[in-house]
């Protein structure tokens, strides 16, 4: 059995796992970490290395960024701005003195649903992280994981809805279907204002009807963007992560508001992806760094 140290690197902390190629997670724990100095961040990274050291193959970084996995390169970092056409895995392992590879947050997550969960043999996927501010994705093609010329295949936060620009840039995906947004439609639909994530949630359970008409609007404009998606990549499944993934009420009424919008549709000319939820929620991207570990490192996708 073999052992590693996965990393996720976060805007303000580290979450590491000492985890087995089983997914046996033994220890897991944060640091806090700066975001503006390489050198700090190494050496925080550094110092978590040296306590699993003698008993690890190597360590796997997860990360916000256009990274070339296979290279271990990385062309931007998100929030690390320091981050800018680098051989970070490269840079960092002959920091640490231990084999690295690196692949960004959103694709390990996908990584960990394509080795062990609800991507496992699906040939054409999709995943959909809904996140706080954005939306996370991933495009799965042939069993593996669309990079794009450019590494940045799966930018769905990116895609604009109306082609008139009346919103400006609020009509992109990353602003019509982030976890921000559902706080307003629940808002404008109940009166209720500062309702997080956790109170819609409780609201939802308890069948207030003001609140399940505004999710039911967010629902709808999240099937819009799905739909649109369906039309370019005709996936199989479309697996969906993040808070709206969570809630099994909500996530009837994501599936309930796909099924509307591929009835409704003007043409049926467009296959309906099933819509599944991750199997793995919060380690899901810990699972992705063994995942991209055994691959690129033992040969292992299994």
């Amino acid at each position: 059995m073999a052992n590693y140290l996965a990393i996720d690197l976060m805007r303000t902390k580290l979450k590491y796992a000492y985890i087995s190629d089983s997914l046996d997670i033994y220890e897991m724990g944060n640091e806090y970490i700066p975001i503006d100095s390489k050198e700090e961040l190494f050496d925080v990274i550094l110092s978590v290395t040296d306590r699993y050291r003698d008993d690890i193959e190597g360590v796997s970084i997860t990360m916000p960024g256009v990274i070339d996995r296979k290279r271990g390169h990385a062309y931007s970092g998100g929030v690390f701005l320091w981050v800018k056409d680098m051989d970070y895995a490269e840079e960092l392992s002959e920091y640490i003195e231990m084999p690295v590879t690196i692949c960004n947050d959103a694709k390990a997550a996908a990584m960990a649903e394509i080795g062990y969960g609800a991507l496992k043999k699906v040939q054409n996927g999709v995943l959909l992280l809904i996140l706080n501010t954005g939306i996370g994705g991933t495009v799965v093609t042939d069993g593996h994981i669309l990079d794009g010329q450019h590494y940045a295949a799966g930018e769905f936060s990116y895609i604009r809805g109306d082609y008139k620009e009346r919103d400006g840039v609020n009509d992109m995906f990353a602003f019509s279907a982030n976890v921000d947004t559902l706080s307003k439609c629940v808002e404008e639909a109940s009166g209720a204002a500062n309702l997080n994530i956790l109170r819609i949630i409780s609201k939802l359970n308890m069948k207030d009807e003001k609140v399940t008409k505004g999710v039911e609007k967010f629902c709808d404009m999240l099937a819009t963007n799905i739909y649109n998606l369906q039309c370019v990549l005709d996936a199989d499944v479309v697996v969906l992560g993040g808070h709206v993934a969570d809630d099994p009420i909500m996530f009837r009424m994501v599936r309930q508001a796909v099924d509307r919008k591929f009835e409704n549709a003007p043409y049926h000319n467009i296959f309906k992806p099933e819509i599944k939820e991750c199997i793995f929620h919060h380690n899901s991207r810990t699972y992705g760094a063994v995942y991209n570990f055994r691959d690129l490192m033992e040969g292992k996708d299994d």
